[in-house]
């Protein structure tokens, strides 16, 4: 999914390179330097989790560097091949070095918005909503506290269904399941 996202920006940046030499202006050399810019802000390492809107276009969900070196995920939506603005999803991220985030999934939550799920290392599996239209994620609701090596998500109505799979001391592992009638506001274990 990472070369998929850092593919879209690629070709926008050729693009906006040839409408440069014919003459046209599709994309400024601001936003050509922007985009340079987001190609180098995603570890090279770390996952891009993606799906698609109800039309059908791209929807990343990534770790990316702020300007102060702080490292916390972000969303951003594509409209024909254009990220459509970053949106944050997590604060107080580290400002070490590596992917801090090693599983990564997004899933559309019917009409409203997104689903995200994400294992931080050493601190577990979260959940948050994010609100396709105000832009607002949801507090993070940690699920579990261990280190998992599996994350899946469904959504269909407003059915919500994760499972993942915790890896314990001993090498063995174990499946857990957490479930939601009110997509994604209250969770119950089965």
């Amino acid at each position: 999914m990472k070369q998929q996202i850092i593919g879209i920006i690629g070709v926008l940046i050729s693009w906006s390179t040839m409408a440069a030499e014919i003459g046209l202006d599709v994309v400024n050399q601001e936003e050509d330097i922007q985009l340079r810019q987001l190609a180098e802000r995603i570890p090279s390492n770390c996952r891009v989790a993606g799906t698609r809107d109800a039309n059908g276009q791209p929807v990343f969900f990534w770790q990316h560097t702020f300007n102060d070196g702080t490292r916390d995920l972000v969303m951003a939506t594509s409209l024909e091949g254009r990220l459509q603005g970053i949106r944050r999803v997590t604060y107080g991220g580290s400002q070490s070095l590596g992917c801090h985030f090693p599983l990564l999934v997004i899933v559309r939550g019917g009409n409203w918005g997104w689903h995200l799920v994400w294992m931080r290392m050493n601190k577990g599996v979260f959940y948050a909503r994010m609100d396709g239209s105000a832009w607002v994620s949801s507090p993070p609701k940690r699920m579990s506290a261990a280190d998992v090596s599996h994350i899946e998500v469904s959504s269909v109505n407003s059915h919500v269904n994760l499972n993942w799979l915790e890896i314990r001391g001993d090498g063995s592992s174990s499946l857990h399941e957490m479930v939601s009638d009110d997509d994604g506001r209250t969770w119950n274990r089965r």
